[in-house]
């Protein structure tokens, strides 16, 4: 792997995205996605200098406003009013860090390998370029994880925007030309998401007193 000031920014966000996912505490676990976010937003920097794309300086901006701005604040608005403490997932700490190390690494493995297959461009044969959009694709699995194993309503949210994060990441390599209007629509639809599905989970709270997926159905009637 050939490692750079842009893989390393790239491996942040991966690593940042799996605190986010693992801690317990969903006011740690905020803060770990906007640090998180904050990486996502010097890797498109780096990419910027890289490049000069000016387009990608938008980004930037659009990063640092939605992604370590209102998503945080919205969960933080959350996690005042309602919980702080995430519902009991599907596994414990070590057997879920252990579990997800060997998924993420196996998957990173397997599609730095075979990215050819994946995104049959000439960017891929390049690096940084091939790494970073491992890493991207490789953010695709912890957040699918996420929702997986996760009960916690708030986690799931965190781990949407995660998801949105590695799509965000990998437009960012592969299309970087992309227009303003496009980058406009793609940003302001994760910060409307986000705020909905934190909607919904408060007012569900409200209802049966925990944030807790299992137990929907006592929404039923």
């Amino acid at each position: 792997m050939h490692f750079s000031p842009i893989l390393t920014f790239t491996l942040g966000v991966l690593i940042i995205g799996v605190l986010a996912a693992e801690v317990r505490n969903l006011v740690v676990s905020t803060w770990a996605y906007l640090v998180h976010s904050l990486f996502l937003a010097c890797t498109i920097g780096a990419f910027a200098i890289l490049t000069g794309h000016n387009q990608l300086y938008y980004w930037v901006l659009a990063t640092l406003i939605t992604k370590v701005g209102f998503i945080p604040l919205m969960l933080r608005w959350y996690i005042i009013n309602h919980q702080a403490t995430e519902v009991r997932p599907l596994m414990g700490f070590r057997l879920s860090l252990t579990v997800l190390s060997l998924v993420l690494i196996g998957f990173f493995k397997i599609v730095h390998t075979y990215l050819d297959f994946v995104a049959p461009t000439e960017i891929a044969t390049l690096e940084p370029y091939r790494s970073s959009l491992a890493v991207a694709l490789t953010v695709f699995a912890l957040a699918l994880y996420i929702l997986v194993t996760r009960r916690d309503a708030v986690k799931n949210v965190i781990g949407v925007c995660l998801l949105e994060n590695g799509a965000h990441l990998s437009l960012v390599i592969l299309a970087p030309t992309l227009p303003e209007t496009v980058l406009l629509g793609i940003t302001s639809s994760i910060v409307v998401s986000a705020g909905m599905l934190i909607y919904i989970t408060a007012r569900v709270y409200d209802v049966i007193g925990t944030a807790d997926t299992f137990k929907l159905s006592r929404l039923r009637g």
